[in-house]
C-alpha cells in the first residue's frame, strides 16, 4: 500500500446534502489535499448507503482518490471500493481480506494496547486506526483517549501504519504527525469550515511540513550513527 494514501483521510458528512452538492464539495476538499475519502454515514439503512457509495466511487475513481467503506465489507466488494475500516466489533480483517481479495486496504481501530499488539500478528491488516487520539463530537463513547503519550506508545509497538482518528484539527494535526502517525483521518477539520479547499490545504500543507522535518530527522539520525 501507498502510504500517501493515509495522509489526510476525509470521513464523510453527509446528512441531508443533496449527492451532487456534496461531490462539489469533496472536489474542493481533494484540490486543497485530501488524499483519500472514508464512507461513514451511521444513520443511514444498507441500501441509502449503497446508493452512496456507487456514487461516490463512480466520482472518486477518475481522480484516483481511493474510497474507503467504514464497516460494511458487502458494500465495498458491490462498489468495487478501494477497501474498509474496520472497527472492534466488525466482521475479522481475515473474513474482509478472504472477501475482498489481496489488494484492497484493510484498516483496523485500535482501542487499547492489547489491540495494537494482537494487529502485530493480523498479517490482513493494512494499517491499524488509533481511536480516539483527542476527544471528538464523531466519537462521544469512545472507550479509549489515547493523547499523544498513548500515540507514542502505539508507535513504539506497531509494526503498522497508523492513521490517527478523533478530534484532529490543522492546530494539533502536526504533533500527531511528528509523533510518528502515518496521516489523519477527519471530519470537523473540514466539514465544519466554509471553504473546503483552503481547509484541506491548511491540513495537507502542516502534514507535509511535518513530514519533511521528521524525515529530515530521520536520516540525521542515521548519518550519525
Amino acid at each position: 500500500m501507498n502510504l500517501s494514501i493515509l495522509h489526510l483521510c476525509l470521513v464523510t458528512h453527509i446528512g441531508k446534502t443533496p449527492l451532487p452538492q456534496y461531490t462539489n464539495f469533496l472536489k474542493k476538499a481533494i484540490s486543497g489535499g485530501v488524499t483519500c475519502i472514508q464512507l461513514r454515514e451511521k444513520t443511514r439503512d444498507y441500501n441509502e448507503l449503497y446508493v452512496v457509495a456507487k456514487t461516490l466511487q463512480k466520482f472518486l475513481r477518475p481522480l484516483k482518490i481511493p474510497l474507503i467503506i467504514n464497516d460494511h465489507i458487502e458494500i465495498a466488494k458491490a462498489v468495487d471500493a478501494d477497501g474498509v475500516h474496520l472497527g472492534q466489533n466488525d466482521l475479522s480483517p481475515y473474513l474482509a481480506r478472504k472477501i475482498l481479495g489481496p489488494d484492497k486496504i484493510i484498516g483496523w481501530s485500535v482501542e487499547s494496547l492489547t489491540d495494537v499488539v494482537k494487529a502485530n500478528n493480523i498479517d490482513a491488516i493494512d494499517y491499524i486506526g488509533a481511536s480516539a487520539i483527542f476527544p471528538s463530537k464523531s466519537k462521544p463513547n469512545c472507550k479509549m483517549i489515547w493523547g499523544l503519550e498513548g500515540l507514542s506508545k502505539i508507535v513504539n509497538i506497531t509494526g503498522h501504519p497508523i492513521m490517527a482518528i478523533g478530534g484532529i484539527n490543522k492546530n494539533n494535526i502536526g504533533s500527531v504527525i511528528n509523533r510518528g502517525a502515518s496521516g489523519a483521518a477527519v471530519i470537523g477539520a473540514i466539514h465544519d469550515y466554509p471553504d473546503a479547499l483552503e481547509a484541506a490545504k491548511d491540513l495537507s500543507l502542516a502534514i507535509k511540513i511535518c513530514m519533511e522535518d521528521r524525515d529530515s530527522a530521520t536520516q540525521n539520525k542515521v548519518s550519525l550513527s
